[in-house]
């Protein structure tokens, strides 16, 4: 949440926007004990696949997280 609120004192208008909707997002937030899918819908933006075994999902906020299938 620190990272989203320094990101709202951002000059670039895209780092706010992308703060502030993360913010909004995860404001009443509780802990999670199972997959949450409205959640992760909520905070991705995008997920890349490659072919083999490769996906990179990218999060609102510019995070990207990479999964090797095996």
């Amino acid at each position: 949440m620190e990272k989203w609120k320094e990101g709202i004192k951002s000059e670039n208008t895209l780092v706010r926007y992308k703060s502030k909707q993360f913010i909004d997002i995860l404001k009443n937030a509780k802990p999670i004990e199972e997959f949450d899918m409205d959640l992760f819908f909520s905070i991705t933006e995008k997920m890349t696949v490659f072919e083999g075994d490769k996906i990179i999902v990218s999060l609102l906020d510019g995070t990207e997280v990479e999964v090797v299938i095996e």
